[in-house]
């Protein structure tokens, strides 16, 4: 006798497993998950049963929750053997999102300096008298 392979897993049911395994790693219970993602408590029960399928629009509310992108969700099982490619992914898509939110935040207190007058703009950037801290703040 042949031995029996297992059955195949359901998209469903990646998505619920990755769900709950993403939710416990970063030590939320299904309550507060479902806050953070404006997710009723009882949906979020039936999203990891897999006994509901989910929205796009969950989806992303969720995966923001939980720091990832909405496609990490989906990973099958065993798809990476030699790494758990789930967390360097979850690492890679935070740190990224750190990244972009420390370039916004320059960028924003830049451009708020130049409108109060406290920095070169680009188009006098290499007259003199062009400083970068507020007048009158010479020791």
């Amino acid at each position: 006798m042949a031995p029996r392979e297992p059955a195949p897993v359901s998209i469903q049911q990646i998505l619920a497993n990755n769900i709950r395994t993403a939710r416990r790693k970063l030590g939320y219970s299904q309550m507060q998950l479902a806050e953070r993602a404006d997710i009723s408590p009882s949906h979020m029960n039936e999203l990891e049963q897999a006994k509901k399928w989910i929205s796009a629009d969950s989806m992303e509310r969720i995966a923001g929750a939980l720091g990832l992108e909405p496609f990490m969700l989906l990973l099958p099982p065993g798809y990476s053997q030699a790494t758990d490619a789930f967390s360097l992914l979850a690492e890679f898509a935070a740190s990224v999102r750190e990244q972009v939110d420390g370039a916004l935040d320059s960028t924003l207190k830049d451009v708020l300096r130049r409108r109060r007058g406290y920095g070169p703009t680009p188009e006098h950037d290499d007259e003199p008298g062009n400083s970068e801290e507020p007048p009158g703040t010479d020791d």
